[in-house]
C-alpha cells in the first residue's frame, strides 16, 4: 500500500482537534479529513471517500460498512470493539484493529480501588456522612482483605495486571478462563480454577474482564449470582451488558451478595430511576475507568500509529478480524 491516504476520525476524544495525530502522520502521505463534530450528516458524507476510519463510541454497523467505498482499515479508539459489526467489515475487507494497551494501568487501579472500597463499606460511610450521621457502627462490619480470596472472571491481559495488583492485599487469587494462560497463572501466583461456576462458589471478589459478544450477554445473570457467598463482592469494569442488571439489582437488595462496583452499564448513559441507584450496596461510576491524562493522550496516538501501519505497511498488531 503506497501513495496518498485519508483518513476520517470521529471520536470524542479529539473533537476537531487532532494535532497529536498530525504528528503520527506527518511525512506518511496521510491526510486527516475531518467531518464537523457530532454532525452525522456530515460523517456519512465523509465515508465513501477515506482509506482509513478512527472511531470512539459511534456505532460502525452494516450501514456505515456498505457506504465505506475505499476503506482498507477501521480502528477502534479503545479496547472494546462491540461498535463495530465486525462481520459487515470482513465482508467489505477492511481490517478492523483495537487499542487495547492505552489504559491497563487507569483500569487495572479503578478495579483495585471499587474492591478495596467494598471490603471497607466505603459507600455506606460516604453516604452516611452525606447523610449528617457519624456512626461507624450502623455499616455492615468490615473484611480483612487479608483474609479472602480475589478472583478474576477471564484471564486475559488486563485481569493479569489486576491479579499483580491485588496479590499484596489479599489471601489467595483465583481466575477461571477457558483458554487460560497457565504459565502465567503460575507465574503470577494465580490459581487456576475448572469453571466459572466454581469461581464464584469460592471468592470473596470476584472481579470481571470478559469481553462482550452474543454468548457472554447477560453472563451474570440471576443463577450464576446466586452462586456467589452472601459476604461476596462482584466488580465490573469491562462491559455493562455482561451482567444482568435486574439481577444484580435482587441479589443486593435480597442479601444474594453483599456488594458491588460497576464502571459500567448496559444502557449508557443510564436512567437515574433505575433503582440500582437507590442502594448503598453499590458504586458506580460513569464508564471512567479509563480517564488520566496520560490514557487520554495515548489512546490518540496509539490509534493513529496503528492506521498509519496498517496503511502503509499491510498490516498492524492487535487486529481484531
Amino acid at each position: 500500500m503506497a501513495g496518498k491516504f485519508t483518513v476520517g476520525i470521529y471520536g470524542m476524544l479529539n473533537n476537531s482537534e487532532h494535532s497529536l495525530e498530525d504528528e503520527v502522520f506527518k511525512g506518511s502521505g496521510i491526510e486527516i479529513v475531518n467531518p464537523a463534530w457530532k454532525d452525522e450528516e456530515a460523517f456519512r458524507k465523509m465515508l465513501p471517500d477515506v482509506d482509513g476510519l478512527i472511531v470512539l463510541t459511534t456505532e460502525v454497523d452494516r450501514s456505515v460498512a456498505d457506504s465505506l467505498k475505499k476503506c482498507k482499515v477501521a480502528v477502534r479508539q479503545g479496547l472494546g470493539v462491540d461498535n463495530f459489526d465486525l462481520a459487515a467489515l470482513k465482508e467489505k475487507g477492511i481490517q478492523t484493529y483495537n487499542v487495547p494497551d492505552y489504559c491497563v494501568d487507569e483500569v487495572t487501579t479503578h478495579t483495585l480501588t471499587m474492591a478495596l472500597m467494598l471490603v471497607r463499606n466505603m459507600t455506606y460511610y460516604m453516604k452516611d456522612i452525606q447523610d449528617k450521621v457519624w456512626n461507624s457502627l450502623k455499616a455492615p462490619q468490615s473484611r480483612r482483605t487479608g483474609e479472602l480470596t480475589f478472583a478474576t472472571a477471564g484471564f486475559g491481559r488486563m485481569a493479569q495486571v489486576v491479579a499483580a495488583k491485588a496479590k499484596p492485599f489479599f489471601k489467595e487469587i483465583t481466575a477461571y478462563d477457558p483458554f487460560i494462560n497457565r504459565d502465567a497463572a503460575a507465574r503470577l501466583g494465580v490459581k487456576v480454577v475448572d469453571t466459572l461456576e466454581e469461581l464464584l462458589k469460592t471468592a470473596d471478589v470476584v472481579s470481571i474482564h470478559i469481553p462482550l459478544t452474543d454468548s457472554t450477554h447477560h453472563m451474570f445473570n440471576e443463577e450464576r449470582l446466586r452462586l456467589m457467598k452472601p459476604a461476596a463482592y462482584l466488580v465490573n469494569t469491562a462491559r455493562g451488558g455482561l451482567v444482568d442488571g435486574k439481577a444484580l439489582y435482587r441479589a443486593l437488595s435480597e442479601g444474594w451478595i453483599e456488594g458491588a462496583a460497576t464502571d459500567v452499564l448496559e444502557v449508557e448513559p443510564p436512567s437515574f430511576d433505575d433503582p440500582l441507584f437507590s442502594l448503598k450496596n453499590l458504586i458506580v461510576t460513569p464508564h471512567a475507568a479509563w480517564r488520566s491524562d496520560a490514557a487520554g493522550r495515548d489512546i490518540r496516538v496509539f490509534a493513529a500509529r496503528t492506521m498509519k501501519i496498517a496503511l502503509l505497511e499491510g498490516e498492524a498488531p492487535n487486529r481484531v478480524s
